[in-house]
């Protein structure tokens, strides 16, 4: 698990939970982060119940679904205050949601091991992603205003 920014080596940050250090200043950005956070913590309760494999693809398929619609609207924003960084930072959501995909894909062909590769992956990968690419958006719409 990932220490919290500022915190020292034994406050840790819980997977699959959204917490203030995530706070990108964007009401809309941050209410997507919260549920994207829900829908993992889901997928990871999905992963231990009776019947893992169905749960698991119906939850990663709307994981998929909003963090695809998350990502469009993240892009908007930074299209709309004209971010420098916009091309950089799109090719990390296309570059994810490629990847998921074909995870998504191993998913429907019965391959059961994936389910915690791709839970530890997403949490990994989200919590990086806005704790240093998200947050930066926040910042620079702040040195705008």
């Amino acid at each position: 698990m990932s220490p919290l920014p500022g915190k020292t080596g034994n406050q840790r940050m819980e997977r699959f939970q959204w917490c203030e250090a995530f706070k990108v200043g964007d009401g809309t950005v941050d209410d997507q982060h919260k549920r994207i956070f829900a829908l993992l913590a889901d997928l990871h309760q999905d992963i231990h119940g009776k019947h893992a494999q169905l749960a698991v693809r119906e939850t990663l398929k709307q994981l998929l679904a909003y963090t695809q619609r998350h990502f469009a609207d993240e892009e908007a924003l930074m299209r709309s205050v004209e971010y420098p960084q916009f091309e950089e930072h799109k090719a990390l959501h296309d570059e994810l949601m490629d990847k998921v995909w074909g995870m998504y894909s191993r998913c429907q062909k019965g391959d059961e091991d994936l389910s915690i590769e791709l839970l530890v992956f997403l949490n990994d990968w989200l919590t990086e992603h806005i704790l240093e690419k998200d947050r930066a958006i926040g910042r620079y719409i702040r040195e705008l205003g």
